[in-house]
């Protein structure tokens, strides 16, 4: 079969051939038909984290596909060396949620990552209600952008930080009560999340610099429900944060992580994925879909950009694999 190769840690997958998957006990032969790029794939084939046991390994921690009798689903919980950018792959049984009609498989694929984390995150974890006020650190980035929306549909006041200035309009367009640029000075940045405060919960897609800012705003804000909760998601701008222990103290955080496992169930997963998918459906959420063949692996993988989830179609490619 044809699939995306990773021949080492930090090196870039090829297109290639590899062995199919043959189904052992408890596991399935899944066809793919898309599978989407993220950030989680790429701190796989760096190493960052979910580092494969040994190489040549296929990548793609997830995807959309067919089971043998022909049911659409989308899946996780591979076993390696199988990945989802591939032809085939192989899934231990269950570990998929279905697809509803009306959907394309591409569509189908890009959200299932972003938008099952912003339902954990935002429905799940974080309960968020009407009237309270959230602020989405990271909300032009694909699982930000999804949950800024699902926090907007709940009723709560949104307050969208990210880099995309044009993401970032959009949102505000579609309801997003304050939209604030994150890439600017630290006191800045700070001063701009606090003059939009209280909050009653910041999901955080980024870490790094824009959550120190964070904590040294919240000592001047206290929400109605007299603390906040601090969901930390995603590292998109960096692994590290210092905070001061001062700001810890002054302000009434609550400070959690939300990642692999956790609240969230396969069954509360499927209510997610299919109410994220009836919205994106029905217009009420936006979110950027870019298919490419996934023959084209090895020169979009350096390259894909987060303002669009970028998908690989596996099926009908004219390109031929590497030998």
């Amino acid at each position: 079969m044809h699939a995306a190769v990773l021949h080492g840690l930090g090196r870039t997958p090829r297109y290639e051939t590899f062995p199919a998957p043959v189904a052992g006990a408890d596991e399935e032969v899944v066809t793919v038909t898309a599978a989407a790029l993220k950030p989680s794939d790429r701190w796989m084939a760096a190493g960052v984290h979910y580092a494969p046991p040994a190489f040549p390994t296929v990548v793609g921690l997830d995807g959309v596909g067919r089971l043998d009798d022909g049911t659409r689903v989308a899946f996780f919980g591979l076993r390696p060396p199988y990945g989802g950018m591939a032809e085939r792959t192989l899934v231990r049984r269950g570990l998929w949620l279905p697809v509803p009609d009306g959907i394309d498989d591409a569509t189908a694929a890009a959200v299932l990552n972003p938008g099952g984390a912003a339902w954990k995150t935002i429905v799940v974890e974080g309960e968020v209600t009407a009237g309270q006020t959230v602020l989405v650190l990271g909300a032009t980035g694909a699982s930000g952008r999804i949950a800024a929306q699902l926090a907007k549909g709940r009723g709560a006041r949104v307050v969208a930080a990210g880099r995309d200035q044009r993401i970032l309009d959009e949102l505000v367009a579609r309801g997003v009560d304050a939209a604030i640029r994150v890439d600017r000075p630290h006191d800045e940045l700070a001063a701009a999340i606090a003059g939009e405060g209280p909050y009653d919960l910041v999901a955080d897609y980024l870490w790094g610099a824009p959550a120190e800012a964070v904590f040294a705003a919240l000592p001047s804000t206290r929400p109605a429900a007299g603390r906040t909760r601090y969901i930390l998601v995603g590292m998109s701008a960096g692994e590290t944060a210092s905070l001061p222990a001062i700001a810890l103290r002054r302000a009434p955080v609550q400070l959690a992580g939300s990642g692999i496992g956790g609240a969230a169930s396969v069954a509360d997963a499927a209510t997610g994925y299919a109410e994220v998918l009836r919205r994106v459906t029905a217009g009420e959420i936006t979110f950027d879909v870019a298919p490419v063949p996934l023959a084209d692996v090895e020169s979009v993988w350096p390259k894909a950009g987060t303002d669009r989830r970028t998908v690989f179609i596996p099926q009908g490619l004219s390109r031929s694999p590497r030998p």
